[in-house]
């Protein structure tokens, strides 16, 4: 992808066939396998994008994200004895192809996930399990699908889904699968103006 946009840049067509950008987002998330009761827990995830035009329909996106998941039921104000918490967090890297219809997209890809901190607690008692040997994975490897709305040249919103295709951790004792992290994530995304910038850096030059 870096050795296309270079070619793309030395033509002099960079700012009509890439596009970079930041995104903010919330997700919704859940892992499987857990032997308490658990709800999805929300997080929030943010990072940057970048674009690269490879037809009039079709465009391909890498992403590098932070993002919060983990399950659990607790309530910080209230906890009560045996309420759970799994807080994980991630550095993401999606790859993904965009059909884009008018306004409208749709994706597909992969992504490869790096683990950045694990917390697990449960009020009132211990875990059922020793968490040294049923450990979090470090590495997290995804599918995506989603769709989204281009409200024009510089917001966009997006609707993700997101599950493991490897299992992040192994299956618990009396659990009925290992376990996957699954997610519904909005977005909002904000593309950065390269034109603007490239006349100045122009304007700059002269």
């Amino acid at each position: 992808m870096l050795i296309y946009c270079l070619d793309v840049c030395g033509q002099g067509q960079f700012k009509n066939h890439f596009k970079l950008g930041f995104k903010l987002g919330m997700g919704m998330h859940t892992i499987t396998g857990s032997t308490t009761i658990t709800l999805p827990r929300a997080g929030l995830m943010g990072g940057m994008w970048f674009q690269i035009k490879m037809s009039k329909s079709w465009t391909m996106q890498s992403e590098l994200i932070y993002s919060y998941k983990g399950n659990g039921k607790f309530d910080s104000n209230h906890p009560k004895n045996g309420d759970y918490l799994l807080t994980l967090s991630y550095y993401e890297v999606p790859i993904l192809f965009q059909y884009n219809k008018k306004k409208v997209y749709f994706e597909f890809g992969v992504g490869l996930a790096t683990l950045s901190g694990a917390g697990e607690i449960v009020i009132g008692g211990v875990l059922p399990y020793n968490p040294d040997y049923y450990t979090i994975s470090k590495v997290d490897f995804t599918f995506n699908i989603g769709t989204g709305y281009v409200f024009n040249d510089k917001w966009r919103t997006g609707l993700r889904l997101t599950n493991s295709l490897i299992p992040v951790r192994k299956q618990l004792p009396k659990a009925s699968m290992p376990g996957y992290n699954i997610g519904l994530v909005f977005s909002v995304s904000r593309q950065l103006n390269l034109k603007g910038t490239r006349n100045k850096q122009t304007e700059d030059g002269q």
